[in-house]
């Protein structure tokens, strides 16, 4: 049976501008497919935050820390370095394995840690975001992307690359798919941490 994986591995380069093949397919290639999964991805976690609003009770605080010392400042010192991997693994996708996606599930986890190792509240009140917000921008960012391509009278997500030269960096490597990439890596951080955070923060209302 025949495929169409040798023109991927063909024209990853001279059509996509990255030698990571399955990214260049991600947001590029396929980035039509791609835009919809994230759409979905955030739906899902906006339906999970509707479905589980009836499950929230208030909770009584109990005086003194239940939590471990040691995990929340092993988790606040951690947190730093988990963004800068972050950036080195997002920065590096078109190229080497990375992405959007791998850089927002290393967000997520450091995330999440903060959590496990703070609390709920605790967590909410020393980083407040806005979840379903991040969604929003993440899917907006990938959306605005693919709407750029138009007024350069292309196809809808339709990306470009070149090599600018920077003073004192030199020549840098750089496809508009990033932008795109950005808004996969909003996205998934955002339905992640929506989705944890609300199973958490579940209970049965007691009558």
């Amino acid at each position: 049976q025949e495929t169409i994986s040798w023109y991927f591995l063909a024209e990853s380069m001279p059509k996509g501008g990255g030698s990571n093949v399955v990214n260049v397919i991600l947001v590029d290639f396929r980035g039509f497919d791609t835009f919809g999964e994230i759409i979905v991805l955030g739906i899902a976690a906006v339906g999970a935050l509707a479905l589980m609003d009836g499950l929230k009770a208030e909770r009584r605080l109990l005086q003194g820390r239940l939590n471990s010392m040691m995990l929340s400042v092993a988790t606040r010192a951690m947190l730093p370095f988990a963004l800068l991997v972050t950036a080195y693994i997002f920065l590096r996708g078109h190229n080497l394995p990375g992405g959007g996606f791998i850089a927002g599930l290393i967000t997520s986890v450091a995330l999440v840690m903060q959590y496990m190792a703070d609390g709920l509240l605790e967590t909410r009140r020393r980083l407040p975001l806005d979840y379903a917000g991040i969604i929003g921008a993440g899917v907006l960012i990938a959306g605005l992307t693919g709407v750029g391509s138009w007024f350069f009278g292309a196809a809808f997500l339709t990306s470009t690359f070149g090599h600018p030269h920077l003073p004192v960096i030199g020549e840098v490597p750089l496809a508009s798919a990033v932008g795109f990439d950005v808004g996969v890596y909003l996205t998934v951080v955002g339905a992640t941490l929506l989705a944890i955070s609300v199973l958490a923060g579940a209970s049965r209302r007691t009558s």
